[in-house]
């Protein structure tokens, strides 16, 4: 099952192969800079940490970590420091 799968058979209330991973990809779901920048620490991460949001202070979760943690869901509006969107694989 890869994450679009998964995510829709939980909406559908269905059993997916397993929990769908949801990290920073809306407001809703976000990270604060601080527990993000304890996360990073914890595995061993050298980033600069972005804030998306200023007043609720979200990190804006990188691609790194999105790819090591297996999380199913994605910002669709995510822009990279180019300007250009950033594209992932579907797992």
């Amino acid at each position: 099952m890869n994450s679009r799968e998964r995510i829709l058979s939980s909406i559908n209330h269905k059993q997916p192969d397993k929990v769908p991973i949801d990290l920073g990809s809306s407001t809703v779901t976000g990270i604060s800079a601080i527990a993000y920048n304890n996360l990073k620490d914890f595995l061993k991460v050298k980033s600069k940490t972005r804030v998306f949001d200023v007043v609720q202070q979200l990190a804006n979760v990188d691609m790194e970590i999105i790819d090591m943690l297996g999380v199913d869901a994605l910002d669709i509006n995510r822009v990279s420091a180019e300007g250009l969107v950033q594209t992932h694989k579907v797992r």
